[in-house]
This record gives structure tokens, C-alpha cells and sequence, in this order.
């Protein structure tokens, strides 16, 4: 099921009871674009949700998830490969904190497999791939992130790319085509954030931010 869709109208998102309010029947999937048709208005038992509709090729269904770590490359770069391991050693602990900024929490054990399984798949030879993807990148390998055992998660998620993607490397080498964001995607509840990719690495998260724009000084 999903429970946000954005309005084609205004081109703002937002929940399902709220078209419901509205009085409107159709959502855009914030992830593929597909028209959702609102479902279970009337029901008692049924939470109003959006659908997809028969066949639909979504990855924020969960059936349809892909394991990015296996899409290839359209073309890899060796030497620009050897740079950016160095870039990558360099900046590990930035890459690091922009992971745990992305999930809400990442533990060192997590984000050292993340790096084991990329380098596996020699994934920093991957042409054009810049530090700025490397967190984004990373976060879509971990099968799940749970809830249970973090103060920071409401809910259990993965992390998705947009569907037209066919090659790994398509997400940095056609932004013009290809979205610019990474999304959360519960199980139960569909997409739950949509999270655009910084073109910096940003080593302070967004909660610290704003919570130090509070503090008296």
C-alpha cells in the first residue's frame, strides 16, 4: 500500500487522507510518476491507501525491488577509479555521517559491509561515479533498516532509486533524465521520504542543524 502521493494539480505531496478530504481520486507515485488511484474510502476496516494498479514495475513495491549492487555499468574507468578510492579513504568518516544522516542511524559495522560489498563489485571503477553519490549509492545495498533497536527510526525501510534505471552509473551520468533523490520505502506503508542527492557531502546532518539554531548563544 502506499500513503502519500503528490497532487497533480499543485505538484505538492501529501497523504492519502487528504485527497480523500478533497475529494480527489488520483495521485502521482513520488518515485515512478504512475497515476495511484485512491482506494477504500468507504471501508471501516481499510486505511485509504493508493494504487498502483495491475503490473506495475514500481520498486516502492516491495516485489519489485531491485538489488542495485548487481546493475552493471555502462562503462567503467580504472584510473578515475584509483582516484576516488583515495577520495573515498580520505573522506570515509564524512561519507560515513552523510550514510547515518541519510537512514536515520547507521552503525560502523553496517557502513564498513556497505564499503566491503561496493569494493566487491568494484563499484568506485564505475565511470563518472563523484563522492558526492558514494552515501546515496551505499544505503541502497542494506536489504532493511529497522526500527526496532534505534531511537531514531519510526519505521522499518529500504532504500530505492528511481525504476527507468538500467545501468548503476545512469543515476550520476544522467541527471537530466534520471532523478536526483533516493527514497524511503516502508513495507507497509510505501514511501515514506523522498531524500534529493546533495551535490556536496554535508558532514553535519539536517537535525543537528536546526536544533543548534535554537540553542541561546
Amino acid at each position: 500500500m502506499a500513503f502519500i502521493a503528490i497532487d497533480p494539480d499543485t505538484g505538492n505531496t501529501q497523504d492519502a487522507d487528504w485527497f480523500h478530504l478533497n475529494r480527489k481520486k488520483i495521485g502521482l507515485c513520488p518515485v515512478c510518476d504512475a497515476e495511484m488511484e485512491l482506494r477504500a474510502e468507504s471501508s471501516v476496516t481499510t486505511a485509504v491507501h493508493f494504487w498502483h494498479g495491475v503490473g506495475a514495475t514500481c520498486p516502492s513495491i516491495k516485489k519489485n525491488r531491485k538489488k542495485y549492487e548487481d546493475l552493471p555499468p555502462s562503462c567503467v574507468d580504472k584510473q578515475a577509479g584509483l582516484r576516488l578510492r583515495a577520495e573515498v579513504r580520505e573522506h570515509l568518516y564524512t561519507i560515513y555521517q552523510a550514510c547515518n544522516a541519510i537512514v536515520d542511524g547507521l552503525k560502523y559495522a553496517e557502513f564498513r559491509d556497505l564499503i566491503a560489498k561496493a569494493s566487491e563489485k568494484g563499484i568506485w571503477d564505475y565511470k563518472g561515479f563523484r563522492l558526492n553519490y558514494v552515501p546515496y549509492v551505499l544505503v541502497t545495498f542494506h536489504d532493511m533498516f529497522f526500527a526496532k533497536g534505534s531511537k531514531l527510526r519510526d519505521d522499518k525501510y529500504y532504500i530505492v532509486l528511481e525504476p527507468t534505471i538500467r545501468c548503476l552509473d545512469d543515476l550520476w551520468n544522467k541527471p537530466q533524465s534520471i532523478k536526483q533523490a533516493v527514497w524511503k520505502v516502508s513495507p507497509d506503508k510505501g514511501v515514506i521520504e523522498t531524500l534529493p542527492i546533495k551535490p556536496t557531502l554535508d558532514p553535519v546532518p539536517d537535525w543537528f542543524k536546526e536544533a543548534t539554531k535554537r540553542l541561546p548563544i
